[in-house]
């Protein structure tokens, strides 16, 4: 070796030493999975939850990522059906995600639970509500609030309110989970004195104007109608046009901006149940709004806002230093503290909010007095 090449190396190394402190290569991403249904069954949902996931990974990776790695997110359309759901959730397994949000549903919950346990991998899911997922010591994370906080709320309010004297609960048989545990809990609040039925929604409506009259030839005074946005509007449309005056309510499921633009001045007077107040906005709230609606052409609602949490969430518990393997410990029992306000996950996983009872007034669910 002659002395020009020893020099030549020892040059080379100093600049790529040089190059590699001042101009470090990009840091691997950290990959995040999110998987909803996009397709088929109840799509509105899922479709929420991933644009309020979308905001906030773009906010994260335009302040340079976390600890200088930017977020890749990796999509699943699990299409509402619980064995694809199983297959996306093994998919993300393969390809190392540090975390997954999703699923959207009680139902597709219940089928990934054993392998989300099994696995240990972080889940959150924005949007189930089973009683059944709470107070479990797993992997599962819930950011709504419970069925029987939801339900006992709204129940509470209608049964002291309105005082029905013979209620219809309309149930949507495709996410049996979370159907039966919110109209059961909401039953326990109503008088005994009361008469209550059920009636089924099938999982394929065909014919609207015979389900409403069917349910109305029951004379109820109140109708509680347990199902997703779509058939929410339609059936409230329905129902109105025939009885202007029977009491609706409509399960966290449906409460949502798609029944309000679906439904139009027919929701008005609907009542639901939340923990957010559209008519009491603070000023962050006023400009996530404004910046959403920029991006998406739509309000968020809860489902939007529990998405972009989701994400929050996760970057808040990295920069405590955790890692895959200790993520989880990170966000139980902890507050989380953003500009839209905060949020409280218990040692169990579960989301602790208020719940109060709504009415859809002026085009926005306005929050009601108990």
């Amino acid at each position: 070796m002659t002395k020009k090449f020893y020099i030549t190396i020892s040059l080379l190394l100093l600049i790529g030493g040089f190059l590699w402190y001042f101009y470090p290569p990009p840091k691997p991403p950290l990959k995040i999975g999110l998987m909803v249904s996009l397709t088929g069954p109840s799509p509105e949902l899922g479709r929420s939850i991933r644009d309020g996931v979308f905001l906030a990974v773009e906010e994260i990776n335009q302040e340079g990522g976390i600890n200088g790695r930017r977020i890749n997110l990796i999509i699943k359309n699990n299409r509402g059906n619980q064995e694809i759901a199983k297959l996306n959730y093994l998919e993300f397994l393969s390809e190392d995600v540090l975390a997954v949000i999703g699923p959207a549903t009680s139902s597709v919950a219940r089928a990934l639970l054993p392998i989300i346990n099994e696995k240990r991998l972080l889940t959150i899911s924005p949007t189930v509500s089973s009683t059944e997922f709470s107070e479990k010591d797993d992997h599962f994370i819930t950011l709504e609030p419970n069925n029987r906080r939801f339900a006992d709320s709204l129940g509470a309010y209608i049964n002291d309110k309105i005082k029905p004297k013979k209620v219809t609960i309309m149930a949507d048989e495709r996410n049996p989970v979370y159907v039966s545990d919110f109209g059961n809990n909401f039953l326990t609040k109503i008088s005994k004195h009361s008469k209550t039925e059920t009636l089924k929604i099938p999982k394929q409506v065909s014919d609207y104007d015979s389900l409403v009259a069917e349910t109305l030839k029951r004379n109820p005074d109140f109708i509680l109608i347990i199902t997703d946005v779509f058939n929410a509007s339609i059936i409230i449309q329905k129902i109105r046009k025939l009885n202007p005056f029977v009491k609706l309510a409509v399960s966290p499921w449906a409460r949502f901006y798609g029944l309000i633009l679906y439904g139009g001045f027919f929701t008005e007077g609907v009542f639901s149940v939340g923990y957010y107040d559209e008519s009491e906005k603070n000023e962050n709230f006023k400009k996530f709004r404004e910046n959403f609606m920029a991006k998406f052409g739509y309000p968020p609602d809860s489902a939007v806002i529990n998405g972009y949490y989701s994400v929050m969430i996760i970057k808040e518990a990295l920069l405590k230093k955790s890692d895959a393997t200790t993520l989880r410990d990170k966000i139980l029992n902890s507050y989380f503290k953003f500009s839209l306000g905060e949020i409280k996950i218990n040692r169990y996983g579960d989301a602790e909010r208020e719940c109060f009872p709504l009415i859809i007034k002026n085009g926005t669910f306005e929050r009601l007095e108990k």
